[in-house]
């Protein structure tokens, strides 16, 4: 997959910062998730970025035991 570049100038992308679509959210919690070592480390590494854990989830339902 190609990577998708910002055409916003430099200067926009400081004053306003980057924005991420849902899919790149998705897709990132989803990493954060595979790579941690527990879940303690996920929940911080989430947090970190600014990822809730429910953007990694694949479905509208979520899984049962999920406590936002």
């Amino acid at each position: 997959m190609a990577m998708r570049h910002s055409r916003r100038s430099p200067a926009a992308v400081e004053q306003e910062g980057f924005r991420l679509t849902a899919d790149q959210r998705h897709h990132g919690a989803r990493t954060v998730a595979s790579m941690a070592k527990n879940a303690a480390d996920c929940a911080l590494l989430l947090a970190i970025l600014g990822l809730d854990p429910a953007e990694g989830l694949t479905s509208e339902t979520p899984p049962r035991g999920y406590v936002p």
